[in-house]
């Protein structure tokens, strides 16, 4: 006896047993219907957002590292940055923001409560880890600023994105940091340049096109900073920013090719509004 053909419907194979699987079932089956190739210079473009935040950790550290040795003064610190921060603000309002003029009222206003109350609260913020250990101070700051980077916004809508998380691991870590400085004022001066560099620097660096120019400079200007430092770790953050730049995008371009996406008749049904969208 010949049994009817099989049809993809669960109330009209009753001949059929419930592991059955027909040759048509397959013919449905698409590969890969999204992908779209990324090029090494696109990847590499990509991987200049990683860059920039590893040399704003970079730089915020090794401004700390200034401050603990005493090798500049605090002021000067505080008016170069100051000084870079009106410049990136009058950029982003001039050419970046489409809001109303006497936003600028609301702005200045924000940054005489953050001086004010920082100004305050610095003793505070400076007594607050003073009882934990140099060692597990400086290991927390690298957990928090590793956790940064993981949880920072590139870009690219992923679940393991997190601005809140992000932005308190960083503020976290420039807390630690602080209580090892000699005086409430560095600590006051710290947290301001921590609020400088992962609060405001990003807004605007959100709104420039993607460079490698751009990248070249931060790299330059970190490294230069850096080798006074210590040319061991000089070594170690341009091994780290070639990999993140060139091997990092090198081997994602490579091995694109095996991204094997299936869609078929067992995927969740899709459906399509009168405009076309999901």
């Amino acid at each position: 006896m010949t049994r009817k053909p099989w049809r993809k419907n669960l109330y009209e194979n009753q001949e059929y047993p419930d592991n059955y699987t027909d040759n048509s079932f397959l013919q449905e089956l698409k590969v890969n219907v999204h992908f779209k190739p990324i090029t090494f210079r696109d990847g590499a473009l990509g991987a200049t957002l990683v860059v920039h935040e590893l040399c704003t950790i970079t730089a915020f550290v090794l401004i700390y590292v200034y401050l603990y040795n005493e090798w500049i003064d605090p002021n000067y610190i505080f008016y170069w940055t100051s000084s870079v921060t009106m410049l990136g603000f009058a950029i982003y309002r001039i050419k970046f923001s489409t809001g109303e003029k006497h936003m600028f009222g609301h702005d200045l206003q924000t940054v005489l409560i953050f001086l004010v109350f920082g100004q305050l609260f610095s003793p505070v913020l400076y007594t607050l880890t003073d009882t934990i250990s140099t060692d597990t101070i400086y290991t927390m700051t690298f957990l928090m600023m590793l956790v940064h980077l993981i949880f920072f916004d590139y870009g690219v809508s992923a679940a393991i994105v997190s601005n809140s998380l992000s932005l308190s691991a960083a503020v976290f870590a420039s807390i630690c940091l602080s209580s090892r400085l000699t005086s409430p004022y560095q600590a006051f001066i710290l947290m301001t340049v921590s609020i400088k560099c992962f609060v405001l620097f990003p807004l605007l660096r959100n709104k420039i096109k993607k460079s490698f120019s751009l990248t070249i400079i931060f790299v330059t200007l970190v490294g230069y900073f850096l080798l006074t430092v210590s040319v061991l770790m000089t070594f170690i953050f341009i091994f780290t920013v070639v990999f993140l730049n060139v091997v990092c995008p090198f081997l994602f371009t490579k091995y694109q090719e095996y991204k094997d996406n299936i869609y078929g008749p067992w995927d969740e049904a899709i459906v399509q509004t009168i405009d076309g969208t999901e």
